[in-house]
């Protein structure tokens, strides 16, 4: 006789990679030998400046961003993995960020682990890392705008996905906004200490001053590595 199913919401984490065009199979391949359940890939178009370039071997150019949703006990083999990535190559193919989920929909004919005690408030206490991921979600066309208002700001790159709006016409009359369908989707990765100052000139950007134009949010990371290239001679 089959077991019931369950359908519960577990704690989990987001790693997001973004990587050169045609890494991402690779690296999903990889997440998955330590124990990931696999991956999403997206194309989106990154955008840095000469230093970043020069640092990572990445530019204006397409890349994969690699969507992976791990349970806690995967992270740690899975961030192991990712260390040892691409090491033999020269330059750098990407970075790698852990965000933190609070609930995660889980589909199980088996019983689930429950969370231990105090993890909670744990997810309370302020993020390690010093970085924070500002994502703009803006009418097509904004997003390189928006992207050199955060540079001038302090900002060094930032990753473009194509989107699409959806609404319902009761949406846009609570809103006030103007449905267009047309989107693109701006990461950009900042230290803690620059997110006031970046924020700040976002909301500055012209094409942003009409209601509807666009939303900012923020999203502190708890990890952050860079993926490939080999690693430095202590």
């Amino acid at each position: 006789m089959n077991e019931a199913m369950q359908t519960v919401f577990l704690h989990a984490k987001l790693l997001l990679s973004i990587v050169q065009l045609g890494i991402g199979e690779q690296l999903v391949d990889a997440t998955k030998a330590a124990g990931a359940r696999g991956g999403t890939i997206l194309p989106g178009t990154g955008v840095a400046e000469n230093a970043i370039l020069h640092m990572l071997g990445m530019g204006d150019s397409e890349k994969e961003i690699v969507v992976t949703l791990l349970a806690d006990q995967e992270v740690e083999p899975v961030l192991a993995a990712l260390h040892h990535f691409r090491r033999n190559k020269r330059l750098a193919c990407g970075i790698a960020m852990l965000l933190d989920v609070p609930q995660v929909l889980r589909h199980s004919s088996h019983p689930l682990p429950s969370e231990p005690q105090g993890t909670e408030d744990k997810r309370r206490n302020p993020m390690d890392s010093p970085h924070t991921l500002i994502t703009c979600i803006v009418n097509k066309g904004a997003a390189d705008e928006v992207m050199d208002a955060a540079r001038a700001a302090g900002a060094t790159g930032g990753t473009i996905l194509a989107a699409r709006g959806t609404g319902k016409e009761e949406d846009v009359k609570f809103f006030g906004v103007q449905l267009v369908p047309e989107k693109e989707m701006l990461m950009v990765l900042v230290g803690a200490g620059l997110t006031g100052k970046v924020l700040e000139a976002i909301r500055a950007v012209p094409c942003l001053a009409e209601p509807g134009a666009g939303i900012a949010f923020c999203i502190d990371v708890e990890r952050f590595m860079t993926l490939g290239g080999k690693l430095p001679v202590s």
